[in-house]
């Protein structure tokens, strides 16, 4: 799951990103990430349940090129955590969230009153706008996994985050008192015990400003979650094309 979303823009990830921005924000969590995996303190999650994490959301899908880039680098990055990790970056998985509506439901019925509202309000959103871009460069750590960073390369993606969010009014209820300040997808989410701390931290760190193409998302999704038995998976319920993206 994102948990942030930026709104000043930098256009590098890493250490020698400028001091405020996209770079401050992914340092900051760099440290904080870096330091709970070296003592051992870093987040376990475990399946979602009903109240919990992975509710419905919004979220970006990368493009299918992304899509093979992102999942290459999630089997590097998990080979260096260990096995036993969610790979939340591979294919089934990979997204970067856009806003979430709710708390996890294990069964979400068809003609879910709130499905049928969010996903009309989606439509309105991305009828309203052009694709957006993403330059996705750099890896950080954070106390819960490993990240890939995006970057938007225009104002399409915070412009699509307000007018999604003013098209749910109450709906958006959520996330009301919630200001995310980076875009990014999480390639992995701890589940236990580091393989090797001292190495992830240092194999990350290599890669704080690797470049990782950009993506185009032509579409926006309306999804829920499913644990598969391996990690939470993208249920998609409804997909609203951007203005001139591809229908």
């Amino acid at each position: 799951m994102a948990d942030h979303r930026s709104r000043t823009a930098d256009p590098r990830c890493g250490a020698a990103g400028a001091a405020t921005g996209y770079g401050a924000a992914f340092d900051r969590l760099f440290a904080r990430g870096s330091a709970a995996v070296l003592a051992g303190t870093h987040h376990r999650d475990s399946p979602p349940v009903d109240g919990g994490r992975w509710g419905l959301s919004v979220v970006l899908p990368p493009d299918p090129e992304s899509t093979v880039r992102l999942a290459a680098v999630t089997a590097e990055a998990l080979a260096v955590a260990g096995p036993g990790h969610w790979p939340t970056g591979s294919p089934a998985a990979v997204h970067l969230t856009v806003r979430a509506l709710e708390a996890h439901r294990s069964s979400v019925p068809a003609g879910d009153p709130l499905v049928v509202r969010a996903a009309a309000a989606l439509r309105r959103a991305a009828a309203a706008g052009p694709p957006v871009r993403l330059t996705l460069r750099g890896l950080t750590l954070t106390p819960s996994g490993v990240m890939a960073c995006g970057h938007p390369v225009d104002s399409a993606a915070d412009g699509f985050a307000a007018r999604l969010a003013a098209e749910l009014g109450d709906d958006a209820w959520f996330e009301a008192a919630f200001t995310r300040d980076i875009w990014y997808a999480t390639l992995v989410h701890f589940t236990g015990p580091v393989h090797d701390p001292a190495a992830l931290v240092d194999w990350v760190a290599a890669r704080r400003d690797v470049e990782l193409g950009e993506t185009v998302v032509a579409a926006a999704e309306l999804l829920r979650f499913r644990f598969d038995g391996r990690q939470p998976v993208r249920v998609p319920l409804a997909r609203a094309p951007f203005a001139t993206g591809t229908r």
